[in-house]
């Protein structure tokens, strides 16, 4: 075997190596962070709270039955559209809860549940509707109009 083609033999395992030390080590470092995620997306479902919280900022208890089975639909102003994901908390990590965005004046979904997080958004649990794969999910309040 000639010199210069051992040297093209030699970068190309080197850069495979490489290539693959990255990704491994990439993969790695994903799974720690799916991890850390999931532990702390635990810690934030016990800081979510069935509407039973009385001190919430955004919605009045004698108005909570009379949403449920309500249509909830994205604002058709601003971004004209909302998202609805598998928890009650905007996920900006790698790692998204996002399962759909729904562009106005489609309809979201039907309330099943009103909830309150720990910082304070009430969420609206839906029956979705027409997003493939998923029943339920959740929108933030300040993102959509009930009819």
């Amino acid at each position: 075997m000639q010199p210069k083609t051992k040297k093209i033999i030699g970068i190309g395992v080197t850069l495979t190596i490489t290539g693959l030390v990255i990704y491994f080590g990439y993969k790695f470092i994903e799974k720690k962070i799916m991890q850390e995620r999931l532990r702390k997306n635990k810690i934030n479902e016990d800081k979510v709270n069935p509407i039973i919280n009385t001190e919430a900022p955004t919605l009045e208890p004698s108005k909570i039955p009379a949403l449920i089975g309500k249509i909830v639909y994205p604002k058709p102003t601003g971004d004209k559209y909302a998202n609805v994901r598998s928890s009650p908390n905007v996920d900006n990590a790698w790692i998204t809860n996002l399962i759909a965005k729904v562009v106005s004046p489609k309809p979201i979904g039907k309330i099943l549940e009103v909830l309150i997080s720990g910082d304070g958004y009430t969420w609206y649990k839906v029956a979705t509707i027409g997003i493939k794969g998923e029943t339920t999910g959740y929108v933030r309040e300040d993102n959509v109009i009930i009819k």
